[in-house]
């Protein structure tokens, strides 16, 4: 019997040995308790099976009893580790699942071409869109050499390239190549090559990406196309403008000859211009003295003052010839520096005072061409000359101001002195002075009128319409 009990212990004790080592390398192996408490509750149970059999007092009674109870324990927690270890594996493996779900829908319905392939140039995986870049079904590629559906392109350096990637001195390589689908037709492709190597760093396997860029390489065909035809029209229409330049530069030539001619012609229609006002102020002069001389020797009074006047009349037309051989422009008059000249030559003509009569004039700002200026001047000639004459008497003292101005389109000159007065049974309009009537003719000519006022002293005001005298409004 000993020996059966001895020979028991000996079995227990190599298969307790035997279940510590397993579960210390289960353990290890998956790093988990799970099979450390089922090797920790075999233990219990093979020591209590042990102490029976041996009839040993030492664990008899309480102790035995913890001891199995301890097994159990270990026992349902190992089951329940054991339990929760599958439920934590289905779902790694429903999450991997999932994973790899999505890695296939990924790889399938990508918007590029992929394909692997093994060391041998076998296709083991395509992908939907690598069959319809190159016009034919999946499971005919299958299997395949990839470089029959996939002729690499003639050119020494990309040929070297693949080699190089097959060979894994290279782990990657892209490059634009044309391919012909299965229907025949042509069409370009970006191509992206890579290898996935193992441990040892050897090529595992190849992935070949294909991208269809035949509409953007037609694109930029047409784009050259277009650029080339532009540079052409381009070149085109810089030569015609270079034509049109030169043109433009020859007309231009001609223009400023034309132009310069012109100037020298106006230059000396000017000059010719200015030398017949020259001598028209001249000739008028010539007649201002020839009437001097004769007042001179007239013993008549009456006709001498006629002579005198028509000698004023005279020299306010001589003025505005001087005005305008001395003016830059020829086509226009300073009417108030003429008037201050024509006032000063009248007050020297009839031998008034400065210091007794002031004379005060503001015109500016009325150019005026000679065909207004010389009846204006005419005008203001008799006017002023009637102010002088009859305004102030037996050494009074007073003023004659002469304003103008534009407003609209209409000339207004007003003449006023401060003297006694036009009397009110003087009928100007009829009488038979030679300057009134002189003056109402020339403000018909003009297509203008003429006011008299008589309060404090005597005021005409003149209104001359601007267009079609000349005046510059």
């Amino acid at each position: 019997m000993f020996e059966s009990i001895d020979l028991t212990v000996l079995v227990n004790l190599l298969l307790s040995l035997t279940i510590v080592i397993v579960s210390i390398w289960g353990y290890l192996r998956i790093g988990k308790l799970t099979p450390l408490y089922f090797g920790i509750a075999y233990i219990l149970f093979a020591l209590s099976h042990l102490a029976m059999l041996t009839g040993s007092t030492l664990v008899a009674g309480l102790p035995l009893i913890l001891m199995r109870s301890g097994g159990y324990l270990l026992v349902a927690v190992g089951l329940f580790a054991l339990i929760r270890d599958i439920i934590e594996r289905q779902r790694a493996e429903q999450a991997l699942r999932e994973s790899e779900e999505r890695l296939c829908a990924t790889f399938d319905q990508t918007a590029v071409g992929i394909v692997e392939f093994l060391p041998d140039e076998r296709i083991c995986r395509c992908n939907r869109r690598f069959a319809e870049i190159l016009g034919c079904t999946e499971d005919k590629l299958l299997a395949t050499p990839i470089w029959d559906i996939v002729p690499p392109d003639d050119s020494l350096w990309h040929l070297d390239a693949i080699n190089r990637v097959l060979m894994g001195d290279y782990d990657e390589y892209c490059a634009t190549i044309p391919l012909v689908r299965k229907d025949g037709a042509p069409i370009w492709c970006q191509s992206y090559l890579s290898s996935v190597r193992d441990a040892d760093t050897k090529p595992k396997y190849f992935i070949l990406v294909l991208e269809d860029i035949t509409a953007r390489k037609l694109a930029e065909e047409e784009l050259a196309n277009l650029n080339t035809g532009l540079e052409n029209r381009v070149r085109e229409r810089t030569h015609e403008l270079e034509w049109v330049n030169s043109a433009l530069l020859t007309e231009n030539r001609q223009r400023s000859l034309a132009e310069d001619q012109l100037k020298t012609s106006l230059h000396e229609k000017e000059v010719l211009l200015r030398e017949i006002h020259h001598r028209v102020k001249n000739n008028l002069q010539i007649i201002i003295s020839l009437l001097y001389l004769q007042a001179s020797k007239t013993e008549n009074p009456g006709f001498s003052e006629a002579l005198m006047e028509s000698q004023t009349r005279v020299r306010s037309m001589a003025l505005i010839h001087e005005k305008l051989y001395q003016s830059d422009n020829l086509s226009s008059i300073d009417f108030e520096g003429y008037l201050k000249n024509l006032v000063a030559n009248l007050m020297v003509s009839y031998g008034v005072d400065r210091s007794r009569v002031r004379i005060n004039i503001a015109v500016a700002d009325l150019p005026m061409t000679i065909n207004t200026a010389i009846p204006l001047g005419l005008i203001m000639n008799e006017l002023v000359s009637n102010a002088l004459k009859y305004a102030f008497p037996e050494g009074s003292s007073g003023e004659v101001s002469i304003r103008g101005s534009m407003e609209g389109d209409t000339i207004l000159l007003r003449v006023r002195d401060t003297g006694r007065g036009i009397p009110e049974n003087f009928d100007w309009k009829h009488a038979e002075s030679l300057g009134l009537n002189l003056v109402q003719m020339l403000i018909r000519q003009l297509k203008g009128t003429i006011d008299l006022s008589r309060n404090a002293g005597t005021e005409f005001t003149i209104s001359v319409p601007a267009r079609g005298t000349g005046v510059k409004a």
